[in-house]
């Protein structure tokens, strides 16, 4: 009995373990072009739900799918409609993963883990590593689901075990709410559901025992998407309490109706193994009909019960943990998050200097910015350094790493607009009067700032690296501006016969944080080229 139980527990880690590992490598190896494919293919609504099936099969997580959906909606790619009907079709991926274990191959595990060991350990090539760990992935997972399926025949000649299971399965409310909290523990409905067909093949259940353990099976499996979602951003909330409530709702509706469908459940074609995973897929393909007509109706009352905040004067760092799970998808949310604080720089304090070379202004606005930037810098940091722990490929830490250096550059420029305003106003502090060819100079090196600041992060946005390019190749011309300003300056004070040692002093400090504050955003177009 022991040698049983422990015999179980050992396949169910086996089968987790193999199911973590697929995932991961299928994540890894496809989740950007994943991403793409749904931006691209998802323009009606049918579309959506065939891509949320494939992209969920491709890569064995309805989770990883959810992740990446809502980066799409977040960044204003895909409408929440067409989300909704990704997450539909996601309900359908995952049942297609169940329909292959039932296949009966469990037998030829050891050889996939044989060739996956070969593959991984001692070949070199990085696409035959990533092949070796998805045979060897498989491998474990039909291993696990033999060592289940033995352990359980042992466990079905114990009176007691055999009794509780069978007065379980006599309340299928109960059966179904225990599948559900195991499921959510797990984080696997297909472990909850392969138990449950172990349970069959062993004689312990019936089909229309299990049926229940497979409805809480799946509404299992939105629970932790759900618990997650509370400490995302608001499209993540949407996404979970959807793929919360269809799945919940179409169980409510079939859990009554199961002592009327038995019979046509049992004429289904194949094993009884293969019965419980049509019984499956068809539940789903079910409530995706049932929901899908009313997509749109469904996303404006979400819109009306879950409205967006407006934005106010406070920038708020928009970071989700869970994401970093799915490394593609928390970096493209970093670079949102480093767009968004670039752009209040922009608007907030560079757009506002030339108000500064006048005379002494209040700046305090321009100091409660700075202080935001600061706090910004640190949650962005921190989040993309926690990132860098993950296992990224050679491409994503290449990103990683631009990131961090546009955000150090971002950071800076703000640094170097408050020591800029911290000097302009000594201008009136100490009662020096800046020359209007001085003041025309200061004005004209701001244009040329505005545009190299916009340039830089419209291509860092956009990667465009043309446009990097170009505004790079500027550079030779605000060098010579910079020698040609200071020149006039001194000429214009020997012209005018003017000793006064604080007007150079004061003038040469603000127009070098000036010079500092472009050359931060050259460096930004310069790590979009990848220079540095």
């Amino acid at each position: 009995m022991l040698l049983s139980i422990l015999g179980f527990f050992g396949g169910l880690g086996i089968f987790l373990y193999g199911t973590n590992i697929l995932s991961g490598v299928l994540q890894k190896v496809g989740a950007s072009r994943m991403r793409e494919y749904l931006a691209s293919i998802t323009d009606t609504r049918i579309k959506a739900v065939l891509s949320g099936i494939a992209v969920t099969f491709f890569l064995q997580s309805s989770t990883v799918t959810n992740i990446l959906v809502v980066g799409l909606v977040g960044g204003a790619v895909i409408s929440i409609s067409q989300a909704f009907g990704i997450v539909l079709g996601a309900a359908i991926g995952t049942t297609l993963t169940v329909q292959i274990l039932t296949f009966d191959i469990a037998k030829y595990s050891s050889i996939f883990i044989f060739l996956g060991v070969v593959f991984s350990i001692f070949v070199k090539n990085n696409i035959w590593k990533s092949i070796g760990n998805i045979l060897l992935s498989i491998g474990f997972i039909f291993f696990g689901i033999g060592l289940i399926t033995s352990s359980l025949e042992p466990l079905s000649e114990n009176e007691a075990i055999l009794q509780f299971l069978l007065d379980l399965a006599e309340s299928p409310v109960l059966f179904t709410l225990i599948a559900m909290i195991f499921t959510a523990l797990m984080h696997s409905s297909a472990a909850i559901i392969i138990i449950g067909i172990a349970f069959v093949t062993s004689g312990v259940l019936t089909i229309s025992d299990v049926l229940p353990l497979v409805l809480g099976a799946n509404i299992g499996s939105t629970i932790p998407v759900l618990v997650s979602s509370l400490t995302s951003r608001l499209e993540g909330k949407k996404l979970a309490f959807f793929y919360f409530s269809f799945k919940s709702i179409g169980v409510i509706i079939v859990l009554p109706l199961l002592f009327l469908i038995i019979d046509a459940i049992q004429i289904l074609p194949g094993s009884p193994e293969r019965q419980i995973a049509h019984f499956h897929t068809l539940f789903n393909i079910f409530i995706v009909i049932l929901f899908f007509p009313f997509l749109t109706s469904i996303s404006k009352a979400f819109q009306y019960f879950f409205p967006s905040k407006e934005e106010d004067a406070t920038f708020e760092v928009i970071l989700d943990d869970s994401l970093l799970k799915v490394p593609e998808e928390a970096l493209n949310s970093s670079k949102r998050e480093i767009y968004r604080l670039a752009n209040m720089v922009q608007n907030d304090m560079i757009n506002q200097l030339k108000n500064f070379t006048d005379g002494a202004q209040n700046g305090d606005a321009i100091y409660n910015v700075e202080q935001m930037i600061d706090a910004s810098y640190i949650q962005i940091q921190q989040y993309l350094l926690k990132l860098g722990q993950r296992d990224l490929t050679s491409k994503q830490s290449n990103q990683e790493v631009k990131l961090l250096n546009i955000l150090n550059d971002i950071e800076h420029i703000g640094d170097m607009v408050v020591r800029f305003i911290n000097k302009a106003n000594q201008v009136d502090e100490k009662n020096i009067k800046l020359s209007d060819e001085d003041q025309i100079q200061l004005k004209k090196l701001l244009d040329y700032i505005e545009k190299t600041y916009s340039n830089s992060v419209n291509a860092f946005k956009n990667n465009d690296i043309e446009l990097a390019r170009q505004n790079i190749q500027l550079q030779s011309e605000i060098n010579q501006f910079e020698k040609d300003i200071k020149f006039e300056h001194f000429n214009s004070l020997i012209n005018n016969q003017e000793y006064n040692p604080d007007i150079s002093a004061v003038y040469l400090d603000t127009v070098n944080q000036l010079f500092q504050v472009y050359h931060h955003s050259i460096n930004i177009s310069r790590t979009v080229m990848g220079l540095i």
